[in-house]
């Protein structure tokens, strides 16, 4: 199934590959919670530490609801993409009324509590059902290492604060971006 339709989305406008791409994102997550809600809440788990199953479940609950909302955000930002061509599917004002009362919100207003009740639920969850936190220690602090190693060589640092500051155009992120030499094979073949 392709979204949107031809018709709607210029072939060129990648806005709404993102878009179909975050939705469908979205849709896994949502499944992938609901099935840890489950679980969670189910007599087939042992917590070590009982008092962490209720905030994991209360989590994994609020991710569902959230996400919820974030697919209902979808065909509104797919509406608003065709009238607004300078902005991404996070900067698009999502405009719709709850009410009788005019709303304006933006897609990270929900995808953003979704994922991160999703990884507070997942991380109550594992530290519920663990009696050690010595093997959680170590693998969180090899996690966090490999985020600042796996870098590609010659890279800056890219974690720096940008906000208020103007997005570039598209034009503007092709003129940045370095142009790739053609390679071509001993038999005239692209390389890939």
């Amino acid at each position: 199934m392709s979204w949107p339709a031809p018709d709607v989305a210029p072939a060129n406008d990648r806005r709404f590959d993102a878009l179909a791409h975050f939705k469908d994102w979205s849709n896994y997550l949502l499944v992938t919670t609901v099935a840890a809600g489950g679980w969670v809440g189910s007599d087939k788990v042992t917590f070590a530490n009982a008092s962490l199953q209720a905030p994991a479940l209360w989590c994994l609950g609020i991710s569902i609801v959230f996400g919820i909302f974030t697919l209902a955000f979808i065909p509104l930002i797919a509406q608003q993409l065709e009238r607004d061509v300078d902005a991404g599917i996070y900067d698009v004002p999502i405009v719709f009324h709850l009410f009788g009362v005019r709303c304006v919100m933006y897609l990270p207003q929900m995808c953003r509590p979704q994922h991160l009740t999703f990884i507070a639920g997942v991380v109550l969850f594992c530290a519920g059902t663990v009696e050690s936190y010595g093997a959680a220690l170590a693998t969180t602090t090899v996690a966090v290492a490999l985020v600042f190693i796996s870098k590609p060589q010659g890279k800056s640092n890219d974690f720096e604060l940008t906000r208020n500051q103007p997005r570039p155009t598209e034009l503007q992120q092709e003129q940045r971006m370095p142009v790739q030499p053609d390679r071509t094979t001993d038999h005239g073949e692209q390389e890939v």
